[in-house]
């Protein structure tokens, strides 16, 4: 009974780790859909400023009753609003009006690896050689997808400032992922999501000031107000909170590699919505993303001790 209890515990965590990359995927399409509308700023800021004001009536009370433990980890709530919500965003958003959604995408691929040197720095975390080679096969599989089949997309990229600010980005992200598990906060998780992004709503005021000022802001259409809708409930308050929890439960390591699920849910979308043609490349490079994955999360087998007679 405990063995089946520990399965289906097992199971429920990866499926949680699956929904955020599905949800992100979803946040890359809408955003490359409405970048030209919508500033990147402004995107950012009002995904989270409607997503704390969904969250808040239901945690406002608890966030109250907390506010010992909140003072006490100020800084650090502070932090982690700043890099996982502030920076990340604005760097993911703002990128994608200077590099194509092929150069994002593959940069993005980066951050499992990015996720995994900072939990070997922070936390001690290491790979054996069989979640090393699962690591590599999910690359493998997610250049497939991106490259299109094709070794030439991937010699013919451009790399422009828009890159970079995609790497800056996916290492905030990153640590972030890792600063939660190896600093582990006190506080209930949902008060903890409130207070984070709080925090983060909090800092995009000089950027969205100085964005407004020069660029002006959205037009308050209902395609835009439904596109920021679904940023803040998926990507956002969803996404988040499956994400903390599973970190909390696999670590920052073996949770990062689910990113590399993102071509295959973005690819799924694009099939979906935008009528674009699935083909064997798609199948190809997918297997070997669920391969790699189901190689470095799958439980390492466990000698059973012997017990001496006497």
């Amino acid at each position: 009974m405990a063995v089946s209890a520990k399965q289906d515990r097992f199971r429920q965590i990866h499926l949680l780790a699956v929904l955020p990359p599905l949800f992100w995927a979803g946040n890359f399409l809408v955003a490359r859909m409405f970048n030209e509308v919508i500033p990147p700023f402004q995107m950012s800021f009002w995904r989270w400023f409607i997503a704390l004001l969904i969250i808040l009536p239901f945690t406002v009370r608890a966030v109250l009753e907390n506010m010992p433990a909140i003072r006490r980890e100020l800084a650090y709530l502070a932090f982690l609003g700043a890099i996982g919500i502030t920076a990340f965003n604005c760097l993911i958003y703002l990128a994608l009006q200077y590099t194509t959604v092929v150069n994002a995408a593959l940069i993005n691929s980066l951050m499992p690896v990015v996720t995994f040197i900072l939990a070997l720095f922070f936390m001690g975390d290491r790979l054996r050689m069989r979640q090393t080679f699962g690591v590599v096969v999910c690359i493998i599989g997610t250049l497939l997808i991106i490259a299109r089949g094709d070794l030439a997309v991937l010699l013919a990229l451009d790399i422009n400032a828009g890159d970079f600010l995609v790497l800056a980005g996916l290492t905030f992200w990153a640590l972030y992922t890792v600063m939660i598990r190896w600093r582990k906060s006190a506080l209930p998780p949902m008060v903890f999501l409130t207070v984070t992004i709080g925090f983060g709503v909090l800092f995009h005021f000089p950027l969205v000031g100085w964005e407004f000022a020069t660029r002006g802001g959205p037009a308050a259409e209902p395609t835009n107000l439904l596109a920021l809708l679904y940023l803040a409930i998926f990507p956002s308050l969803l996404a988040y909170i499956f994400w903390n929890r599973t970190v909390s439960a696999l670590g920052p390591g073996k949770t990062g590699l689910f990113m590399y699920l993102m071509p295959i849910f973005s690819t799924l979308l694009a099939v979906l919505l935008l009528g674009e043609e699935f083909k064997i490349f798609h199948l190809i490079g997918m297997t070997l993303i669920v391969i790699g994955i189901a190689l470095v999360t799958r439980p390492l087998i466990q000698p059973v001790p012997v017990q001496s007679a006497g």
